[in-house]
């Protein structure tokens, strides 16, 4: 920092500083509820470099905002200690009167986000060409023990020569940090692998499943988790993807799908092992030589930095941890008609111990259909994995001993009951064997099954019904993916009539 320029005292709202440091302020690129990202220069090397700032007074000991500060200083640390071409680089970390700021490499280009928004959707060969360089970033950030958490196109970078560049390690993790709090979610809704909900072991694979977001939303346009942010969620902890081969009329698409599979897999096991091994299975099905950068002309014209470019991070915590904005939760559930939220709240408080903050939309969800509490428990309690820990959580009812059989080797659909107006066996007999499969029956099927599990139900119908051949085979199906806690025989009678 250069003695000849003395640091400002403050910067009044919307008042652009002619200095930061030693660096002379041009421009405004964005700006957030934190701080804002200048266009400078740097008159030692004569380039220009983005400054991303923070107020001063949220550094102070003690703030209320002190996770947000942390995580700024995480940010310098963490992308600092990166060089890789696909990674935009920090130069230096420094504090003044009016705040601390980040001087870091300055992206001559648009995000990724701003990309997507045009009309005209990116080739095959360009979504492969900026896969791979992500994917070759994410590889060399983790083998330097950084893990990125939020990865998503608003994130990501496209300079004016084609290159990719991954930016905004605010919420990064290294080996050695501990700046996330206990049951505490941080992420952006539908790029958050299922651990980040459930508050599990988070590792590099948290960045495959982002990835594999990506490149389902880049190919398809629309990410695989869509609706409101409780239903987003409710997705990504208990429901499927939608494949790619059911979207539009691009056949060519179902060679992605087995690659989606493992990267969107529940299972952090599951998924692919590395950012290397994703990337060569895009190699494999790309057909040819995939472009190093995009080509010039489809690069978007030069920006005007008058006007904000940034998109917030949405950071989750419990309501007795303050400090903490842009939920992705609802910021007021619903409390379901006839319960008051106090009797809710101490089961809601004992089940997010064992599944993270998604336990409240759990709780609300099954007690809509109920009027006894320990049948709400009874529902939420197939959300524990760890059969011991639901048995304790079982444990704790009114010791009536009525306990559900729950079964361990099924996915956990069927998170509702059937209203009190589902079909009986007297509504008349099934169907007999052989009935071909509609193409109308899964969407049938599907808006029938959203009323016992939700807008999972459309996802599973459509699974379901791959190659099933007949109605019976997929009603099979259906059936096969319920807890055993769901009446089989009302739903496989409502899946029939819907199909009528």
């Amino acid at each position: 920092m250069s003695a000849a320029l003395p640091p400002p005292t403050g910067i009044a709202a919307g008042e652009v500083p002619t200095h930061i440091g030693a660096y002379d302020v041009r421009g405004v690129i964005g700006t957030g509820s934190m701080g804002v990202v200048y266009l400078a220069h740097d008159p030692v090397i004569n380039r220009p470099v983005a400054i991303k700032t923070i107020q001063r007074h949220l550094l102070d000991a003690g703030a209320q905002h002190q996770g947000a500060a942390a995580r700024f200083r995480l940010e310098a640390q963490a992308a600092g200690r990166l060089n890789h071409r696909n990674i935009v680089s920090v130069y230096q970390f420094g504090q003044d009167q009016a705040c601390a700021y980040i001087v870091m490499e300055f992206v001559d280009g648009h995000s990724l986000g701003e990309y997507l928004r045009r009309p005209e959707r990116l080739t095959r060969d360009e979504v492969m060409c900026l896969m791979v360089q992500l994917l070759d970033a994410l590889h060399y950030a983790h083998e330097a023990g950084v893990v990125h958490r939020d990865i998503k196109p608003a994130n990501l970078m496209v300079d004016r020569d084609g290159r990719l560049k991954v930016t905004d390690f605010g919420i990064a993790r290294t080996e050695s940090s501990q700046v996330t709090r206990a049951n505490t979610v941080i992420g952006s809704p539908g790029y958050m692998a299922p651990e980040q909900y459930t508050g599990a072991a988070v590792d590099r694979r948290v960045d495959i499943f982002a990835a594999g977001v990506l490149l389902y939303k880049l190919l398809s346009g629309v990410t695989p988790f869509t609706g409101s942010d409780e239903a987003i969620m409710y997705q990504i902890v208990y429901g499927q993807h939608g494949r790619l081969s059911l979207r539009g009329a691009d056949a060519s698409l179902a060679v992605f799908d087995a690659i989606i599979d493992s990267a969107l897999a529940k299972l952090p096991a599951q998924r692919f092992a590395s950012a290397l091994d994703f990337r060569d299975a895009l190699k494999a099905v790309a057909g040819g030589v995939v472009p190093e950068r995009l080509d010039a002309k489809r690069m978007l014209p030069p920006r005007n930095f008058a006007a904000s470019q940034t998109e917030p991070t949405k950071v989750v915590a419990p309501p007795q941890q303050p400090g903490f904005v842009n939920s992705v939760l609802p910021s007021s559930l619903p409390v379901p008609t006839g319960w008051d939220e106090i009797d809710l709240a101490d089961l809601e408080r004992e089940l997010t111990r064992h599944v993270g903050p998604v336990a409240k939309v759990l709780v609300r969800r099954a007690a809509r259909d109920q009027v006894d509490i320990r049948e709400v428990r009874r529902l939420v309690a197939s959300s524990i994995l760890d059969p011991e820990v639901r048995e304790q959580f079982l444990s704790a009812t009114d010791g009536s001993g009525s306990r559900p059989a729950f079964s361990n080797s099924k996915p956990a659909f069927g998170n509702s009951v059937l209203p009190s107006h589902s079909f009986t066996d007297s509504q008349g007999a099934l169907p007999q064997d052989g009935t071909p499969l509609q193409p109308s029956d899964a969407d049938k099927a599907g808006a029938a099954l959203t009323v016992v599990i939700g807008p999972i139900g459309k996802v599973l119908a459509r699974r379901c019904a791959e190659g099933a051949g007949t109605r019976e085979r997929f009603v099979s199906r259906v059936l096969e993916q319920l807890t055993s806690r769901v009446d089989a025989k009302q739903v496989e009678a409502l899946l029939w009539r819907s199909m009528i």
